[in-house]
């Protein structure tokens, strides 16, 4: 029995997240609300494809449908500070590694004949969560599959174990924060309130830098309404009751991600060491089990993040042009507000 796709509509909404939700690699920017608000506020219409053997579903995969100059492009994500996405399983832990095999391949062909019918895209870019470990079928097809890295923290070992396998300096700022400082530090759940301060932040950040930053604290906040509680945790690091950090996380499952957050803050004051401890503690505290640092490509940001001593694992970018894509003038270019912020992290 092959692989039937179906395209949800608005009225299935519930049924979408209802298999994400069953999803073992799925994320908070699979749920259906957060999909539609990606696609508002990219301008990319979104399809939200099912695969079903019978009336089993096998797989979800949402792809968004642009336009660049005179060509259709399809990525899954469409950026706006989202790393990954791409296709989510579901229903094959109980199956044998033939059984599920053939259902995953079968899965993605069905989606990639979809595609090619009802778009017919000159390029796909397709960037997979981290769980997603086989891309063969996509090799298979003639697609390019090239790595991409994010770090992984642990949090199974108890507290003193994890904060033992840090740097020395990270541990002595953790361990004592206020006679590092001088000042007395406060960390703690912002909530909605806690959003446009950090943003802002990030954004200037990233002028000094001479980078592009794509993120409003408008759409944070929406996305913020859209999730269910606690799926997004808005965490301030406050001296004298001026918010000087931050940082925004999700969560899914038993996964917690570092979404937006940690810019340099001002003088010596070692917020963001302490911050990191915080909400691995409390995530920890909420029984999950990953920390996902979000990004593990950029040098600078590495030597940041390495200090936790966190393991770094692969994801898949996987990508396909036309042939009159490829032969395009300055192709790079026309592409440029996509392709090159993805490694930024």
């Amino acid at each position: 029995m092959g692989i039937e796709i179906d395209a949800f509509e608005d009225d299935r909404a519930d049924e979408w997240n209802r298999y994400v939700e069953q999803s073992p690699i799925a994320t908070p920017f699979h749920r259906y609300g957060v999909l539609d608000l990606l696609a508002k506020e990219a301008s990319a219409p979104v399809h939200t494809l099912v695969g079903f053997k019978g009336q089993e579903p096998v797989g979800v995969l949402p792809v968004f449908e642009q336009t660049r100059g005179p060509f259709r492009l399809v990525v899954s994500p469409p950026e706006l500070e989202v790393f990954t996405l791409g296709p989510a399983f579901l229903n094959v832990e109980k199956l044998k590694q033939r059984k599920k095999e053939r259902r995953q391949k079968r899965f993605v062909e069905s989606c990639l004949d979809w595609i090619s019918t009802e778009i017919d895209p000159d390029y796909i870019d397709i960037r997979t969560v981290v769980q997603y470990d086989d891309s063969r079928p996509f090799i298979w097809r003639g697609y390019d599959v090239s790595p991409s890295y994010t770090y992984i923290m642990d949090l199974s070992p108890d507290k003193e174990e994890i904060l033992m396998g840090f740097s020395r300096d990270a541990r002595s700022t953790i361990r004592d924060s206020d006679a590092a400082t001088g000042e007395s530090l406060a960390i703690g759940q912002g909530g909605i309130a806690g959003i446009k301060p950090i943003i802002e932040r990030i954004r200037t950040r990233h002028t000094e830098q001479g980078e592009s930053y794509s993120l409003t604290p408008r759409f944070v906040q929406q996305l913020y309404d859209q999730l269910p509680d606690g799926m997004m945790r808005v965490y301030t690091v406050r001296v004298a009751d001026n918010i000087v950090g931050g940082m925004i996380t999700l969560e899914h499952g038993t996964t917690i991600y570092r979404w937006q957050g940690g810019a340099k803050t001002d003088g010596s004051l070692p917020a963001n060491d302490i911050l990191d401890w915080r909400i691995m503690c409390d995530a920890k505290d909420r029984d999950i089990t990953r920390y996902d640092l979000v990004g593990a490509n950029n040098p600078r940001l590495c030597r940041y993040k390495s200090k936790f001593n966190p393991t770094p694992e692969q994801y898949h970018v996987i990508t396909r042009q036309t042939r009159l894509m490829q032969a395009a003038v300055g192709v790079r270019q026309l592409l440029s507000n996509r392709l090159p912020s993805f490694p930024s992290r």
